[in-house]
């Protein structure tokens, strides 16, 4: 088994190596949110740490402004001077050794292009700012900020249900520190930053694409080792451990999200996180799965038959939302709408005899992806009607599900639309039939017996 997992290892792409900082892109995003609020001030929240034991980082919409991944920051941004600064707050004289912070640095401002200031100072700073009668608007997030795996309105929803527990139940630490902005510049007219920001975020500039690139290639290998050697018997985190260590190899800097890999009865589980059931001839699993990397994440699921082999009924279920993944994927064009996507993947649904199940997803196709995996850009009202540009990076996701028997299926892979067309990132692993029945007998990292440990696996 050793000399096997050596040989499958001598194959794989070789690890991407960390790129250096490019203070110039931050900078310019920073200049087209500052022309976007002549009239004000524009304060953006950066994540605080936390206890857990999993890797800090940082808040999406402070990441994507300032690339620094320091805990505990807000960014200042001023519409009328055009200045801008990072307040950062001292690191702690006691407890465990953290790696240098923004205020341990003499050449901070110089490495990341922007100015430093001592976070006890932010209130005397806002006062002094906000007297400049021109100075009109505090543009804060009104809005609550999104999450590595939540967009805004989920982060919205998680930050009601927080406060219907009557013990611990108690606002979001982002919606406490805007109320005290609020309250120490009262005089200014509030107004949300959020939607000027998903503008912004919502087209990908060519330095983000080329991340999404990388993101996607990690996260299609991983899915793809994940596929290798599937038999009946295995259990769920044994394809969730390959498709983890394929992405952590070659250099990612987390999963985008928790590996979702169920099998059987539990597919329709949309976001099932246990993957601790044995898997069972005839059945089917799929995998929804996405790498980290530098902050731009990619999102990838493939359905795919225990025995090697769909029966005839779930081959017809799997072609039906193939061919509708496929015709997504060539109807994205600049000008294009979602509405007209959804358009292209119902007519696939009804030419197969699934279109009462299409309708029943309230014609779901997707999801916008980019340093959240669930990114800016809605996929209902306005959003649903607003013509894709170039560097609009969004996740084609068609599914069939049956509830009541306990089936579904789907495919997901991250499309880019560049100039020359759609670009699937996550393309390296296959979904057609037969390419996918051919990965799946290949040998991997999952082939042989499990060295039993204690009695038990």
């Amino acid at each position: 088994m050793r000399k096997l997992v050596l040989l499958l290892l001598a194959f794989l792409p070789l690890p991407l190596a960390a790129q250096a900082f490019d203070k110039a892109e931050f900078a310019a995003r920073r200049a087209k949110l500052l022309e976007k609020i002549p009239d004000g001030i524009a304060i953006v929240l950066g994540g605080i740490e936390h206890p857990y034991p999993i890797r800090f980082r940082q808040s999406p919409d402070f990441y994507y402004l300032t690339g620094l991944e320091e805990p505990g920051a807000v960014l200042v941004l001023n519409g009328v001077t055009k200045n801008a600064a990072v307040f950062a707050v001292k690191r702690q004289e006691f407890g465990p050794t953290v790696t240098p912070r923004l205020r341990d640095l003499e050449n901070a401002q110089e490495k990341y292009g922007i100015a430093v200031q001592p976070m006890e100072s932010f209130f005397t700073f806002l006062s002094f700012t906000a007297s400049n009668a021109a100075v009109k608007k505090a543009y804060l997030q009104l809005t609550p900020p999104d999450w590595q795996i939540q967009a805004r309105f989920e982060a919205q929803i998680f930050a009601a249900q927080a406060l219907d527990h009557p013990l611990f139940g108690q606002p979001q630490p982002a919606a406490l520190a805007v109320d005290r902005i609020r309250e120490a510049a009262s005089h200014l007219e509030p107004a949300d930053v959020s939607p000027l920001l998903d503008d912004l975020r919502w087209i990908k500039s060519p330095y983000e694409v080329e991340r999404l690139r990388r993101s996607g290639t990690l996260g299609a290998e991983a899915t793809a080792e994940a596929i290798r050697a599937t038999r009946p018997g295995m259990y769920e985190y044994e394809v969730a451990a390959a498709a983890q260590y394929i992405s952590t190899r070659m250099g990612a800097h987390g999963d985008a999200f928790p590996p979702i890999v169920p099998s059987g009865p539990l597919t329709p589980i949309v976001h099932y996180m246990e993957n601790r059931r044995q898997m069972q001839a005839g059945e089917i699993v799929y995998m929804d799965y996405g790498s980290d990397w530098e902050y731009y994440t990619s999102d990838i699921t493939r359905t795919w038959p225990v025995s090697g082999k769909f029966s005839a009924e779930q081959e017809k279920m799997y072609r039906c939302v193939l061919e509708a993944r496929n015709a997504i994927i060539a109807a994205m064009k600049p000008g294009v709408t979602l509405t007209q996507l959804k358009d292209a993947a119902e007519a696939v649904y009804q030419r197969h005899g699934y279109r009462n199940e299409f309708l029943g997803t309230g014609r779901y196709i997707g999801h916008f992806v980019g340093i959240s995996v669930h990114d800016v850009g809605g996929i209902s009202g306005a959003w649903a009607e607003k013509p894709f540009q170039v560097g609009v990076v969004f996740n084609v996701e068609p599914i069939l599900q049956f509830p009541e028997r306990k089936i579904h299926l789907r495919l997901e892979d991250t499309i880019v639309l560049t100039d020359k067309g759609p670009e699937n990132l996550t393309a390296a692993v296959p979904a057609e039939l037969e390419p996918l029945y051919a990965l799946i007998k290949q040998r991997g990292i999952n082939s042989g017996p499990l060295k039993v440990v204690n009695g038990s696996r």
